[in-house]
């Protein structure tokens, strides 16, 4: 059988798993290992198990649980709840104002925990029923919570960045510097696409009634609430940043920066505690799951020459080098739409880094725009994860068709990001650059 025959009939065994409601990683790992049945033989198993364990042993991977701690506690003691009031008390005077401070208070959120799904489903819960009552536009409301959110995605300390880095050697920290000037840019492109549409159409977004406003003194108290999460920020990238800590070094400081800013604000109880560690344990053990899924994945496509045919395929592709990054943007958008991140990134990485090489482009560089489509997967319709995890905590007038329209205009937005970066690979790699410089 040729090496496209059974490619594909792997894709559809994994196709038709997804299809069935299998889990995500038991469709990986189940198609992988069917596959070994049927094309490779019985034998070949062992030999995925010891792939699977080397990458598990790397240290790199350490930072992913503490990290996801840092942002447990984080949530759990109501940080990002302090960061909107903070937000929205100075900005609740513009039109747009409120959508302004989710996007605000998502992209310092994103700098302290690095994940997605907290943000967008604590916004939903906070802020989307005030922009609700002072009749918000819905695609606004709804499409700033949906972009602001996915901004963990990106931001350090990304917890896909450092998964990205162990599967395929690039470093995390100047994937960490490199996002740390691409991410605030995007937030820019959200707030610059709300201010203009709010100032244009003055019904579109009201600004808070004159007795809602926060008077000076609320608003300079309220700045209180933010200078623990900033400065936990600016101890986790600056020891980063400076080489004083390696990103693991830094998860273990910033996990325990987020149990102090917790017992500082007097809300390090048993149940935030508790609620922290029950999160952590779930979600490690998801992540574990489905990186174990895809590392048998993408061993087996390997073996079988799906690698080797989808590199075959996008050399192929017209315009060279362009052409071929072109491509690979777009199944990373494709796989975003359908695919967990973790797998994503486990199996699209390894399988695109070869080929990134050989056409001479930058893997820093490759590996922030592939941070960028991954963000752009989370709210494609009809399956992006971070419409589902909003529609899970909307408020009944709002409906999935809703969320799904919101999202094309953000969507835009990100676009217009990844073109920037494509064009201007300077505004990508300048501060990574200036990193080795230094070092």
């Amino acid at each position: 059988m040729s090496e496209a025959a059974m490619t594909l009939m792997m894709l559809a065994i994994f196709i038709a798993g997804l299809a069935l409601g299998v889990p995500i990683a038991f469709a990986l790992g189940g198609a992988a290992a069917l596959s070994v049945v049927l094309f490779i033989g019985p034998h070949y198993l062992g030999a995925i198990m010891a792939t699977s364990v080397s990458l598990q042993l790397n240290w790199v991977l350490v930072a992913t649980p503490l990290f996801i701690v840092m942002a447990m506690v984080l949530d759990k003691a109501g940080i990002i709840a302090d960061l909107f009031e903070t937000a929205y008390k100075w900005s609740g005077p513009l039109r747009g104002g409120l959508a302004v401070a989710v996007v605000l208070s998502c992209t310092v959120f994103a700098a302290c925990t690095g994940i997605v799904a907290g943000a967008i489903v604590a916004m939903g819960i906070i802020a989307l029923p005030i922009m609700m009552r002072y009749n918000y536009n819905k695609d606004i409301a709804l499409g700033s919570i949906l972009a602001g959110g996915t901004l963990g995605q990106l931001i350090p300390p990304s917890c896909m960045i450092i998964l990205y880095g162990a599967v395929t050697g690039v470093s995390v920290g100047k994937m960490f510097a490199a996002a740390f000037v691409c991410g605030p840019i995007l937030s820019v492109l959200y707030i610059s696409y709300i201010l203009i549409r709010a100032f244009l159409r003055k019904d579109l977004c009201p600004s808070l009634l004159p007795e809602d406003r926060a008077s000076w003194r609320e608003k300079f108290r309220s700045l209180s609430l933010v200078i623990l999460p900033i400065l936990l920020i600016l101890m986790v990238m600056g020891s980063i940043f400076s080489g004083a800590a390696t990103p693991t070094e830094a998860a273990a400081v910033g996990a325990l920066g987020a149990v102090v800013c917790a017992a500082v604000r007097r809300r390090l109880t048993w149940l935030c505690i508790k609620d922290a560690a029950i999160g952590t344990i779930k979600m490690c053990g998801m992540i574990g799951w489905i990186l174990l899924g895809s590392l048998f994945f993408a061993s087996v496509f390997s073996a079988i020459g799906g690698s080797a045919l989808v590199e075959k395929l996008i050399m192929t592709v017209p315009g060279g080098s362009f052409g071929a990054l072109i491509a690979m943007l777009v199944v990373l958008l494709i796989m975003g739409m359908i695919m967990d991140v973790v797998a994503i990134v486990v199996i699209a990485g390894p399988l695109f880094s070869p080929i990134i090489l050989h056409l001479g482009i930058d893997p820093v560089w490759f590996g922030l725009l592939f941070m960028v489509m991954l963000q752009m997967g989370y709210i494609s319709p009809p399956f992006g994860w971070s419409l589902f995890f909003l529609s899970g905590v909307a408020p009944k007038p709002i409906t999935m068709s809703d969320i799904y329209h919101s999202s094309w205009p953000f969507l835009g937005l990100q676009a217009i990001g990844v073109a920037i970066f494509v064009a201007f690979p300077g505004v990508v790699l300048w501060l990574p650059n200036i990193i080795i410089s230094a070092g």
